[in-house]
């Protein structure tokens, strides 16, 4: 056989297959009549996280490769919960809100977006697939700083899982010499450049935490937004009158952020909450006088 040796491609050391653009129209790939439900972050999480399940809850087992592209499912809907929460923190509470005032968002959000998601243009850039960004992020939009040792704890946690994560999205699953410095190095010294491997109970059990992992955040959130609603450094707190009667609509404002409606164990009714609410803020104002006498 003779070769043109002008015109041979020496390059061609893979066979490329003919091929459309897949991607020539973009819009095309999103579902552009979707309407977001009205209901909390959480139960979006949740919702979100039942439909992962449904693509392998009932397999004998899963592959490697499968248990991977799981994992990123399952953080990714942690990280959808964190925007969703956020942006409905500050379209519902005047102190979050206030704090966002000098918050810069692009003129593209603030042209075609509407205005109840507009705050989400104020997390583009920020990754909460790691415990640093939802600190800074808790900082930023919940002022808050000094985070409890338990929610320190499960951040704590939380980064490991993520490690994980970055393993699957840069490297196809197997564990980099950052990841492993995060992790612990000489604990991980001899998984270095393997590939990570769940089977079902491992990837069940990562999944599982998550789950605990949003809902406790949630509750933080919640408990973090009432109690400073009773502070007196906040100049946006709420005038409480200590009947459900006349607080209701102001603790229903709060209560439907963060109520779950699809979990297995639903939220207990908004006037049991706020009684319990009223109870802590009574004792706490008991104890603040036995003091100062």
């Amino acid at each position: 056989m003779t070769y043109n040796t002008v015109s041979a491609d020496y390059s061609a050391i893979t066979t490329i297959g003919a091929h459309s653009i897949p991607c020539s129209n973009t819009v095309d790939l999103f579902n552009c009549s979707y309407v977001e439900d009205s209901v909390s972050a959480i139960d979006v999480f949740i919702a979100n996280c039942k439909a992962i399940n449904l693509i392998w809850g009932n397999s004998a087992s899963i592959s490697p490769e499968f248990g991977r592209l799981l994992l990123l499912g399952y953080v990714s809907a942690v990280e959808s919960f964190f925007r969703t929460v956020i942006r409905s923190i500050i379209n519902t509470d005047a102190k979050a809100q206030s704090d966002a005032h000098s918050y810069v968002v692009p003129y593209g959000a603030v042209l075609y977006h509407t205005k109840s998601i507009v705050a989400d243009a104020l997390l583009e850039g920020i990754s909460f697939a790691s415990e640093k960004e939802i600190k800074n992020a808790l900082n930023k939009f919940l002022d808050v700083s000094n985070l409890p040792d338990d929610i320190k704890g499960i951040l704590a946690e939380y980064e490991k899982i993520c490690q994980l994560r970055h393993c699957c999205v840069h490297r196809f699953g197997k564990l980099g010499s950052q990841n492993g410095i995060v992790l612990g190095l000489e604990k991980h010294s001899a998984a270095l450049e393997k590939p990570l491997s769940l089977d079902k109970k491992k990837l069940s059990d990562i999944a599982s935490w998550l789950m605990s992992f949003a809902k406790t955040i949630n509750n933080f959130m919640f408990r973090t937004l009432l109690e400073r609603s009773v502070s007196e450094k906040n100049e946006y707190k709420i005038d409480w009158k200590w009947t459900y009667k006349n607080d209701r609509s102001n603790f229903d404002k709060l209560y439907k952020l963060f109520q779950t409606s699809k979990d297995a164990n639903i939220s207990p009714p908004a006037k049991e909450l706020y009684e319990r609410f009223r109870s802590a803020n009574q004792s706490r104002k008991r104890k603040d006088q036995t003091k100062n006498t």
